[in-house]
């Protein structure tokens, strides 16, 4: 089975610049490409320059993954309010842009922009499992349903409140994951989902990749899986 994981850009990140992109600089690639020259010297993967706990926990968990069932076993995509959808080995630059404090109006102008809701669609038609990991305003720029994803079990951690956001359909599911659940495990509201992700995998570490298997046949399941040993 193949596992691919969704989740959001953070503000923190590896490296910190007074001359970071704004969002003026992603208005044509000419010019991103310029001003990325300029940043040469604080470029990195997209995996290693998103700092935030909840990014740092799910690096975690997909490290104890890929260390135990090989490097292939998941993969990584990031929802970048300034470039939009990456892989983890997508070489970017700081930035300063995100999708906080803009109306629901203006997210999914930026996000018709970017592209996101067809590039995340082509992206996970190659998967059978896809966790997303995002808040609301993230989840507003895929403007679900996908419509091109049959056979792809698509889980979203969210707070009650946002439960609307995930459309009735057979193959999109919401699994409750808001204040509750960060004060039985212990954690930070906004490092949550991240932590969620790494204890799964530490589940699928220690009790077998069937973990996976049992989640997407339940998704659920999911929430039992990492409660067992908080």
């Amino acid at each position: 089975m193949r596992i691919l994981v969704i989740t959001s850009c953070t503000s923190r990140k590896k490296y910190k610049s007074t001359n970071e992109l704004q969002y003026e600089d992603f208005t044509s690639s000419d010019h991103l490409q310029q001003r990325t020259a300029d940043l040469n010297d604080f470029k990195a993967t997209a995996a290693e320059m998103y700092s935030g706990q909840q990014h740092l926990y799910l690096m975690d968990g997909l490290k104890q993954l890929r260390e135990t069932y090989g490097q292939t076993v998941a993969d990584l995509n990031i929802i970048s309010a300034g470039y939009g959808l990456l892989c983890e080995n997508d070489v970017i630059v700081p930035y300063n842009v995100t999708f906080q404090k803009l109306k629901k109006s203006e997210i999914l102008e930026r996000s018709e922009k970017l592209q996101i809701h067809k590039h995340v669609e082509t992206s996970i038609a190659d998967y059978e499992l896809v966790i997303f990991l995002l808040g609301k305003g993230y989840v507003q720029t895929l403007k679900l349903p996908f419509q091109n994803a049959d056979s792809v079990t698509q889980i979203f951690l969210l707070g009650n409140t946002h439960r609307k956001l995930i459309p009735n359909t057979y193959n999109a599911h919401f699994v409750a994951a808001g204040s509750d659940l960060a004060r039985q495990l212990g954690v930070m509201g906004v490092a949550l989902k991240g932590f969620v992700f790494k204890k799964l995998c530490e589940a699928a570490c220690r009790d077998g990749f069937q973990v996976f298997e049992d989640v997407k046949n339940d998704p659920q399941r999911l929430i039992e899986i990492v409660l067992q040993d908080k």
